[in-house]
C-alpha cells in the first residue's frame, strides 16, 4: 500500500477529536441531537484548522442511524458508507469548478434524492474562488434548497464571499490552534506512528505551523523522514532552516549590549551553517517581540505560547533594555525581512540591520531615538555605570601653591590662560573668606549666578525634579548668552531645539529658570544664529522707506 501522510492518516473521525474548536463542535452536536439542523453553513478560518474535517464529520453525523449526543457512532451502516466515500456526500473543489456552468450542474443534481443516505451533503471547498456568476446561480438554491440537501461552504477568505451568500448561511469561524494544543495532538499522532520528537523540537514545529495542525504534521512527517524514528531538537532546527532558541538569546544579548562585532560574528555562523537568512530574521523579530511583551506585561507565557523556562529567560533579558530600543529593533528587523526576498545579497541587508540596531547614535536624530538613548542612560545610571566616557581634567588642588622662586618664574611671565568653560569648577562655600564678626553673610536668593552657563545649570537642576527627561536633553546645549534680563541658549542639533521650542516644554523650562534665577527670561536659538534680537523698526522709518521724499511729518 502507498505511504499515507500523517495528516491524512490521522484525520479526526469524531467531533471530540477536533482540537481547539469546541465553540463550533458543541453547537453542531447540539443541532444534531435536537434536530435543528440548518440548510447551509459557512466554515471560515486559516489553513489546517479543521474546516474540511469538521464538515465530513458533520455529514457523517447527519446520516448516522444512532448518534450519541450528536456524535456519529461509527458502527452503523450509514457511518461506514459515509466513511468509505459515497455519492451522497459530494466534495467540490471550487478552485477547479469556478464557472456558472459547473454550479448549474450541481444545482440540477441537488434536486435528486440521495441514493444510500438520508441527507445529501455538498462540501464546497475554497468557496471564495467561485465566480460572481456562479454565486448568483447558487443564490436561490442556497436560500431554499430541497429538504434532503445541506450545503457546507469552506473558505480561508470570508471577505471574498458575497454578503448575499453569507446572510443565507450559519457562519462558524475556526480559530488558530494554540501551540499547546498542537503539541498535545502531535504527541498522540507520533506515538501511534512509532516515532518521537524532543519537546523543544515539537515546540519549534508548533510555532512554525502558525496555528495550522496540517502544517505541523507535515513538518513532523518531514523530520521523521529526514532523521528516522527519534528526532532531536537540533534535527528539527536543521529541517526548518532556523536556529535554536539559545542562539537567538545570544544574538539578542549582543544587539542589546551594542556589541556590533559579536553580533556580526554570530550572523557569520548562521551563514556558515547554511541556514535560511529569511527564517532567521523572522525568528529574531519574534524573539524581540517576546522581549517587548515580557517588558510590558511581565510573565505572559499564555500570549507567547512558550515554556516557563523560556518565559523566565525572556523576562530576565528584557530587564536590560528599554521599550523604545526593542520597538526600534523590531521595526528594523521587519524591514529587513520585507527586503530580503528582493535582494541578491540578503546577508548584507541583515548586517546593515545589525549595525543600525547597535549604533542608535548614528541614526538620523528623532524624538523617539532620543528617548531610546535616554532609556540607555537611565539604565546605566541605575546599574551604577558611570556616564562620563571622556576623561576629565583633574580638579585643582585646594592647597595653596607653594611660593615660586624668582629664578623659576620671572615676574614678567604672562599669566596662564583661563580654563575652558567646560572644565570650569565654580568655587564652593569653603573657598569664601570668613565673614567679619560684625557682618553676617548675605542670604542666598535665586538668580545669584552671574555667568549664563551657571544660570542654565541652576535651571537644569530645578528641571531635574520636574521632568528628568527634559533635564537630560538640556545637557545638549552648546552656547549660553545674556541679553539684558534674557538668557539665550543655543543648540547645534535641530531635534533638541525643536524639543525645547514646544510650548509645554518651553513653559516648563522657563518656570524652572524663574525659580532658579528670579525674573530672567528665556529664549532658544540654533548655534550660529545672531544672539541679539532684531531691533524694532519704528513707524516713521517704515513710512519713509515706503514714501521717500513725498512724506512730510507735521508735529
Amino acid at each position: 500500500m502507498a505511504y499515507q501522510a500523517l495528516y491524512r492518516k490521522y484525520r479526526p473521525k469524531r467531533f471530540a477529536e477536533v482540537i481547539g474548536q469546541e465553540h463550533i463542535t458543541t453547537i453542531l452536536k447540539n443541532q444534531i441531537a435536537e434536530g435543528h439542523v440548518a440548510h447551509a453553513y459557512l466554515f471560515t478560518g486559516t489553513r489546517g484548522t479543521g474546516k474540511t474535517s469538521t464538515a465530513k464529520i458533520f455529514a457523517k453525523a447527519l446520516n448516522c442511524d444512532a448518534p450519541n449526543a450528536g456524535e456519529p457512532c461509527g458502527e452503523c451502516p450509514s457511518c461506514r458508507i459515509a466513511e468509505s466515500g459515497n455519492v451522497d456526500i459530494i466534495e467540490l473543489d471550487a478552485a477547479s469548478n469556478t464557472g456558472v456552468e459547473d454550479m448549474r450542474a450541481l444545482i440540477d443534481k441537488a434536486r435528486f434524492a440521495p441514493l444510500d443516505l438520508r441527507v445529501k451533503v455538498y462540501i464546497i471547498d475554497e468557496a471564495h474562488m467561485l465566480s460572481k456568476s456562479a454565486f448568483n446561480a447558487l443564490l436561490k438554491t442556497l436560500e431554499e434548497p430541497p429538504a434532503h440537501v445541506v450545503f457546507i461552504l469552506a473558505t480561508t477568505e470570508p471577505q471574498s464571499i458575497p454578503a448575499t451568500i453569507v446572510s443565507r448561511c450559519q457562519r462558524f469561524d475556526f480559530h488558530r490552534l494554540r501551540v499547546a494544543d498542537i503539541t498535545a495532538c502531535m504527541e498522540g499522532v507520533l506515538a501511534n506512528a512509532g516515532a518521537s520528537i524532543e519537546r523543544e523540537g515539537m515546540l519549534a514545529i508548533a510555532r512554525a505551523a502558525e496555528g495550522g495542525m496540517r502544517d505541523a504534521l507535515s513538518l513532523a512527517d518531514q523530520c521523521i523522514s529526514f532523521c528516522g524514528g527519534k528526532v532531536t531538537a537540533e534535527d528539527v532546527y536543521g529541517v526548518l532552516g532556523s536556529m535554536e532558541s539559545d542562539f537567538l538569546f545570544d544574538v539578542a544579548e549582543a544587539l542589546i549590549a551594542d556589541d556590533r562585532d559579536g553580533a556580526l560574528r554570530l550572523l557569520e555562523r548562521v551563514v556558515n551553517e547554511g541556514r535560511d537568512l529569511s527564517v532567521f530574521a523572522q525568528d529574531l523579530a519574534r524573539h524581540f517581540r517576546a522581549l517587548l511583551l515580557a517588558k510590558l506585561c511581565g510573565h505572559c507565557s499564555d500570549i507567547l505560547d512558550c515554556t516557563e523556562d523560556a518565559m523566565r529567560r525572556y523576562v530576565e533579558q528584557a530587564k536590560h533594555c528599554g521599550e523604545k530600543r526593542l520597538s526600534r529593533a523590531i521595526d528594523i528587523l521587519l524591514g529587513a525581512v520585507a527586503n530580503l526576498k528582493w535582494l541578491a545579497l540578503p546577508r548584507v541587508q541583515l548586517e546593515c540591520a545589525f549595525v543600525r540596531i547597535t549604533t542608535p547614535e548614528e541614526e538620523p536624530q528623532s524624538v523617539s531615538l532620543l528617548l531610546e538613548r535616554i532609556e540607555q542612560l537611565e539604565a546605566k545610571v541605575k546599574n551604577g555605570v558611570p556616564l562620563q566616557t571622556v576623561p576629565q581634567e583633574s580638579a585643582p588642588s585646594k592647597q595653596k601653591p607653594a611660593a615660586r622662586e624668582a629664578e623659576d618664574i620671572p615676574p614678567w611671565e604672562e599669566a596662564p590662560a583661563a580654563a575652558e568653560a567646560d572644565a570650569y569648577i565654580p568655587p564652593s562655600d569653603l573657598d569664601a573668606p570668613p565673614p567679619a564678626e560684625d557682618e553676617a553673610p548675605a542670604p542666598k536668593k535665586g538668580g545669584t549666578a552671574s555667568a549664563p552657563k551657571e544660570i542654565w545649570e541652576a535651571a537644569r537642576a530645578v528641571l531635574q525634579k520636574k521632568n528628568p527627561t527634559l533635564a537630560v536633553l538640556a545637557l545638549k546645549a552648546v552656547e549660553w548668552h545674556k541679553d539684558g534680563d534674557t538668557l539665550i541658549v543655543a543648540f547645534d542639533k535641530k531635534a533638541f531645539y525643536d524639543a525645547f521650542s514646544k510650548a509645554e516644554n518651553h513653559k516648563l523650562t522657563a518656570d524652572a529658570l524663574a525659580e532658579a534665577a528670579g525674573t530672567t527670561k528665556l529664549r532658544f536659538i540654533m548655534a550660529g544664529e545672531p544672539v541679539a534680537a532684531p531691533a524694532a523698526v519704528s513707524l516713521e522709518d517704515t513710512a519713509r522707506k515706503a514714501f521717500g521724499s513725498m512724506l512730510e511729518i507735521v508735529d
